[in-house]
C-alpha cells in the first residue's frame, strides 16, 4: 500500500530545492521539514494531499543506488489492495519525466532485486 520513486535531476540539487520544484510539478505542498535519525541524510520532507501522507527523501536502496532522491504515496487510510496506487505512481513518473527528472519507479517495492519501470532522458 506504497507507491515510491526514485528520481534523479539533471542539475544537482538538495531535498529542498526538489521538494520546491515537486510541490510546484504535482501542484501539492510537500514542505514540511522533518528530522529523523532512520531517513538518509537525516532529513525529509512531507505533504498531505487527497488522502496521501507524501514524503521526499534522499534515496537510499541499493537497488536504485544511480538516484538522489525518492518519493512515496501512503494511504491515510486502511485500503484493501497492494497495488491500488500503481497507477498513480505511474502518472507522477510520467510527470516528472516531462519535466526534465529521471525516474524510475519499482514493479515491487521493497522487494531486492524488483524489476522497475524507467522514465525520461530516452523519449518516455
Amino acid at each position: 500500500m506504497v507507491a515510491c520513486l526514485f528520481i534523479r535531476t539533471r542539475e544537482a540539487q538538495d531535498l529542498d530545492a526538489l521538494s520546491k520544484t515537486i510541490s510546484t510539478l504535482l501542484r501539492v505542498e510537500i514542505n514540511e521539514i522533518r528530522h529523523s535519525e532512520n531517513a538518509p541524510g537525516g532529513t525529509y520532507v512531507k505533504g498531505e494531499a487527497l488522502g496521501l501522507r507524501i514524503t521526499l527523501s534522499e534515496a537510499d536502496d541499493s537497488d536504485f543506488y544511480d538516484y538522489d532522491f525518492e518519493i512515496c504515496f501512503r494511504p491515510q487510510i486502511a485500503v484493501a489492495g497492494r497495488d491500488c496506487l500503481d497507477g498513480l505512481a505511474e502518472i507522477v513518473a510520467r510527470h516528472l519525466a516531462r519535466h526534465g527528472m529521471k525516474v524510475a519507479r519499482p514493479l515491487e517495492f521493497g522487494k531486492a532485486g524488483t524489476p522497475r519501470v524507467e522514465y525520461g532522458d530516452n523519449g518516455s
